[in-house]
């Protein structure tokens, strides 16, 4: 079946769970291009930065609910229906699976989420109950590993249960649920969280991005030195925002360490 929900909806819901991130010591605010102005006192950016944090990038995917035996996962033996199928857009349409793996082999914090849902109805109960993340897949490009081809590939998966990679099976070696993934970004946060937003680490992530960036192939070279040039001229969390939703279809946050009142 069909995802009958958007990704904006989806991510909408788990923006305001990492915003508040119950059980952890920190959050997850949401950064946008539009923040910073250029020659504004005080501007959005210079406020996020007052404080230590780390970059997050999360790309958001729907999630196909197969409810028939006659699925080859089911078939094989791996699940009982029903079971949910993320699809990661195959390299002959795009390279941002490829792209991904490149920023976080870089040494950034970067995950695809994808519910365990996929109506209306079931969004809008995990969203009242606090569950969206807890039911939502969380993988790291690298526990996928490069495509093989330029075929089709998905995860298969259950919460809680087995995650397969497909269309060749292979089993993920990763628990790819919540509490794994934020004991790892609260890790993440207490070794890279003192500097990783200093200006100068924030340059350099912009500059790696920039150079990643050169891989889309469905943007023209005049396009990306039109973008490069502009984004010369921002601050360079800015930049790093704009190629993030732009050119690598994420969202970024920045994780921090709650306001104490």
């Amino acid at each position: 079946m069909n995802p009958d929900i958007s990704e904006f909806s989806y991510g909408f819901a788990l923006t305001d769970e990492l915003i508040h991130w119950l059980g952890t010591s920190i959050t997850a605010a949401p950064v946008f291009p539009s923040l910073y102005r250029e020659g504004q006192a005080g501007g959005g950016q210079a406020v996020m930065l007052q404080r230590p944090g780390i970059p997050l990038f999360l790309q958001f995917k729907l999630s196909h609910c197969m409810v028939r035996n006659s699925a080859s996962e089911a078939k094989d033996g791996y699940f009982a229906p029903p079971f949910y199928r993320m699809h990661i857009r195959p390299t002959r349409h795009s390279d941002q699976h490829e792209m991904l793996l490149e920023l976080e082999a870089d040494g950034n914090e970067v995950y695809y989420s994808a519910p365990a849902f996929h109506t209306p109805d079931h969004l809008n109960d995990a969203y009242l109950t606090h569950q969206v993340r807890s039911r939502s897949l969380w993988l790291r490009p690298s526990v996928i590993g490069p495509l093989p081809d330029n075929c089709d590939h998905h995860i298969a998966f259950q919460l809680p249960g087995t995650h397969i990679f497909c269309s060749q099976p292979r089993k993920i070696e990763a628990k790819g649920d919540f509490k794994e993934f934020s004991e790892h970004i609260v890790t993440a946060y207490q070794k890279k969280g003192r500097n990783a937003l200093a200006t100068e680490n924030l340059t350099k992530l912009s500059e790696t991005m920039k150079r990643i960036s050169s891989k889309r192939r469905d943007i023209s070279d005049t396009a990306k030195k039109r973008t490069d040039e502009s984004l010369s001229k921002r601050h360079p969390l800015a930049s790093v925002s704009f190629y993030a939703h732009v050119f690598f279809d994420c969202q970024l946050y920045l994780v921090r360490e709650k306001m104490r009142r």
